[in-house]
């Protein structure tokens, strides 16, 4: 089954990010994963790098979705986001970019 990923960025409101976290990690993310279609999701935290120096956002959060349920698994994420189902932390800033990437390959493993 092909996975097409939804790539959110997100960044914690000042002095809140221990709130933010535990949010994000003990409650949003399986808020998500209750949405149709959503079959997995990870979160990460921006590392400063000689190669990677200033993120749009410090966190990253990536949901995997098989591709065929994709409208789907949107739809039911905009109907349920900021309710009941799927409240929204206020120590979360309001501003995130969120994109939706399909595969164009094959998964290449090192040693292959």
């Amino acid at each position: 089954m092909a996975k097409t990923l939804l790539v959110v960025l997100t960044e914690p409101v000042e002095g809140r990010e221990d709130e933010y976290n535990d949010w994000y990690t003990n409650s949003h993310l399986d808020d998500v994963l209750k949405a149709a279609g959503f079959a997995a999701a990870q979160r990460f935290k921006f590392v400063a790098s000689p190669l990677s120096k200033r993120p749009i956002a410090p966190y990253l959060a990536i949901y995997e979705v098989d591709s065929d349920k994709r409208e789907l698994a949107e739809k039911l994420l905009l109907e349920t986001a900021m309710t009941p189902a799927m409240p929204i932390s206020d120590a979360m800033n309001p501003r995130s970019t969120k994109w939706w990437f399909e595969a164009i390959s094959d998964r290449v493993e090192a040693g292959s």
